[in-house]
């Protein structure tokens, strides 16, 4: 299955029956901390707002670990929205200000909000991971451990096998490329995440799992049309206003035409872009051909 799809990430991270899959992954992910997690506990996904004029909340998942001594919400998300960031704020406070009960004291327990994403961060360092907590900008301590926000990039996987040197570097990439690896794979063969391979085989799924993956996998290829419909509509109205701008200026035709051709280049460019990484995804030669317009 494609682990990017919402069903096959549920499925794989949420579930009771795969519940192994989500607690190795959180051991590999906060090695480097010192932090165990021995067993999870499953939660209602969805979280009802305190009034009627209130935004309701739906994760990936939501689990604690025994005693509640860690909440943790795992989240992927394949495009980039406007507001994206602000949305995983909300997140994480409502997570950590549900905790609060009247007349209790303000022990509360430390929440994780780990978001898996296909983009970077304009405002922000391109690199693989972002661990985001409240720090003092000046000195970088850190003020308080019970918000942290961690930003796992997938489009910064290594290219191939051979080139995952860590435990982190293989279980993204297998995350982020399960869907072209077959038992002939050096993924697989290497032994070493059986039970990711396992419970991803399409052939295992039920009937109406099945209908369900499929209806996922769609959802997925037009939310990756829209964000390529998106791109050619923004750049369309940017030619257009550059155009206009440089007759208000009065600029020279043989500048306005070098424009034109420059900007004709690099949306040939960017639809080159877009093709190759829906072939790198696996997509049909004729649904990247609808999307691009590239001949087949």
């Amino acid at each position: 299955m494609n682990l990017m799809t919402d069903f096959a990430f549920k499925r794989l991270f949420g579930s009771e029956k795969c519940k192994r899959i989500l607690i190795r992954f959180l051991n590999i992910l906060f090695a480097a901390d010192g932090l165990t997690v021995d067993d999870v506990t499953f939660h209602d996904k969805e979280v009802l707002p305190d009034n009627p004029d209130g935004k309701r909340i739906l994760y990936d998942v939501y689990c604690t670990t025994p005693g509640e001594k860690e909440h943790i919400i795992v989240e992927m998300q394949q495009v980039y929205h406007d507001l994206f960031e602000n949305r995983t704020v909300y997140y994480a406070s409502k997570a950590l200000s549900s905790q609060g009960r009247k007349g209790g004291s303000y022990g509360l327990k430390p929440v994780y909000t780990i978001f898996l994403v296909d983009f970077h961060f304009d405002h922000m360092a391109r690199k693989g991971i972002h661990d985001v907590r409240l720090t003092d900008i000046h000195s970088h301590e850190v003020y308080s451990d019970l918000l942290r926000m961690i930003f796992v990039h997938l489009s910064e996987t290594k290219q191939s096998w051979e080139e995952c040197q860590t435990d982190y570097d293989k279980i993204v990439f297998i995350i982020k490329n399960m869907h072209k690896m077959d038992k002939e794979s050096k993924a697989y063969k290497s032994g070493e995440f059986p039970e990711f391979f396992h419970e991803s085989e399409i052939t295992s799924l039920a009937a109406e799992e099945a209908v369900a993956y499929n209806q996922s996998q769609q959802k997925y290829f037009d939310n990756l049309a829209a964000v390529d419909y998106a791109s050619r509509s923004s750049f369309e109205k940017g030619r257009e206003e550059g155009r206009e701008e440089g007759r208000e200026e009065g600029r020279e035709e043989g500048l306005l035409i070098g424009r034109e051709e420059g900007l004709l280049e690099g949306r040939e460019r960017e639809r080159m872009a877009l093709a190759k990484r829906l072939k790198e995804e696996g997509m049909p030669c004729e649904f990247i051909f609808r999307v691009t317009g590239i001949s087949l």
